[in-house]
């Protein structure tokens, strides 16, 4: 997953440890405090962890991300499953 690359790439190896490879549960919370840190910092909010962690919204693998997430957006418009319009927010014309 994205977010565990961002994890091992950021964080030191024993709290990587601790927190996304000891207990699942744990490691689910911290995957998804990951990414909510992303998209609640574009909203101008700075979610906060216990332990803190160091910053990763601007890490680069986002942008695989972000590329991912567009694709599968587009194949579900483009099959019929979502409606849009051609003037969609950062829409990629296809």
């Amino acid at each position: 997953a994205i977010t565990d690359t961002i994890a091992w790439n950021v964080l030191p190896s024993p709290l990587f440890q601790r927190l996304f490879r000891q207990d699942l549960l744990v490691a689910s919370m911290f995957r998804n405090f990951l990414l909510a840190d992303r998209i609640l910092r574009s909203l101008n909010c700075t979610p906060v962890s216990h332990p803190a962690l160091p910053p990763t919204y601007q890490h680069p693998l986002w942008e695989a991300w972000d590329l991912a997430v567009e694709t599968c957006l587009c194949q579900i418009m483009r099959d019929g499953f979502l409606k849009g319009g051609d003037n969609v927010k950062g829409s990629v014309s296809t």
